[in-house]
């Protein structure tokens, strides 16, 4: 990058960082986008692909309406070639360097039918986060109008978005969940472990049912989709350790 680059980069950083809502650190991350022509953009998790509940893992929605509605209705990140290459790679790409040839039919349909709602092309960042699982944050429009200069600054944006997002959503919800009890952490930290609930049972003395319903009282405590999601959100609050 030349040293304007480098200086918007730094100043666009700047910016995120000091902003105290989402609303603020989108805005910021819109303009950036809209200079290269990307107009829809999704900032989210990556949970298994059969995962019925993945859109809970959403940060930010800056798909078309319309498009989004079809996507959740037919079931399309089963099957999405953008979401399974960035569950496997570190490295940015962009949407048309998925081959068609190599996609399966159903893939291929998630594509087209992105293309029929205005999202002809894109780029997808994938972010590897510990603890957390792969994410990604893709951009698209009608024709992309990126150079390959421009791909550094806005894989470095799309990484720095991404952890300032995470760093609020976290931090709301620290603000407005109820904390775990002590029983309730002690339980939490034997699954980390990977401890079954059978194991837990014998080593707390109660029966597995009284496991069961502490696991589901995590779970809704702490809005998490499976005990493998709330470790990790109960990492991330630091209720428990490993």
């Amino acid at each position: 990058m030349n040293n304007a680059a480098v200086l918007e980069l730094l100043a666009t950083i700047s910016d995120i960082d000091s902003a105290r809502s989402s609303d603020r650190v989108l805005q910021v991350f819109r303009v950036v986008l809209e200079t290269y022509g990307l107009n829809s953009f999704l900032i989210t998790g990556l949970p298994v692909p059969h995962d019925s509940e993945w859109h809970r893992a959403i940060l930010c929605d800056g798909w078309p309406r319309e498009w989004f509605l079809r996507y959740e209705s037919e079931s399309h990140f089963l099957n999405d070639p953008c979401a399974a290459r960035s569950r496997l790679t570190a490295e940015p790409f962009l949407w048309h360097q998925l081959q068609p040839d190599s996609l399966k039919a159903r893939g291929r349909l998630v594509m087209n039918e992105a293309a029929e709602f205005g999202m002809k092309d894109g780029l997808c960042v994938p972010i590897h986060v510990p603890l957390a699982g792969p994410a990604v944050v893709t951009a698209a429009s009608d024709r992309l109008e990126v150079p390959p200069e421009a791909m550094p600054l806005i894989e470095a944006l799309c990484v720095h978005t991404f952890r300032k997002l995470s760093g609020l959503e976290t931090k709301r919800g620290e603000e407005g969940t109820a904390p775990l009890t002590p029983r309730e952490r002690e339980l939490l930290q034997w699954s980390a472990q990977g401890k079954s609930t059978e194991d837990i049972s014998c080593i707390l003395g109660v029966t597995t049912n009284t496991v069961e319903s502490h696991h589901r009282n995590i779970r809704d405590k702490l809005d998490a989709i499976n005990v493998a999601h709330a470790i990790v959100k109960a990492l991330r609050r630091h209720e428990i350790q490993i």
